[in-house]
């Protein structure tokens, strides 16, 4: 007897720019997900408008929906210093440091310890990602 699959939703193919403008996360950061298999999305490119490439995700609409509770979680977040680096691609913890006296990335006293607010965090890597984004 074959078995039977059961749909798991319908699929969407949204502009990874969209998503990401949508759940206030990096696109940096959904590519990792997808990457890394934390979300069931795939990446693809597409053309938009006088033939520029844009990035697309194909993304079941319950994983979408698991992308926004997640998202809106996430943003909530505390992260250790070393952490941020990661989340942030920096090597050197003096340009965490610069970053947070500059006002791009905010900390919270969390149990006697200072971390870093992932939202902040990704609302830093998003203006990164924004057209004409100056180099920092």
């Amino acid at each position: 007897m074959p078995l039977a699959l059961t749909p798991v939703g319908a699929v969407q193919e949204l502009v990874l720019d969209e998503l990401s403008d949508g759940v206030r996360i990096s696109r940096q950061t959904l590519v990792t997900w997808v990457d890394r298999g934390l979300i069931e999305a795939t990446l693809d490119w597409g053309s938009g408008p006088a033939g520029n490439p844009l990035r697309l995700i194909r993304i079941s609409d319950t994983s979408l929906e698991f992308v926004r509770t997640f998202a809106a979680e996430y943003r909530e977040d505390t992260v250790s210093r070393t952490e941020s680096r990661r989340l942030l691609k920096l090597i050197d913890r003096n340009q965490v440091q610069r970053l947070v006296r500059r006002g791009l990335v905010r900390t919270r006293a969390v149990g006697g310890e200072t971390r870093l607010d992932v939202g902040s965090i990704e609302d830093y890597l998003r203006s990164l990602e924004a057209p004409g984004a100056p180099a920092d």
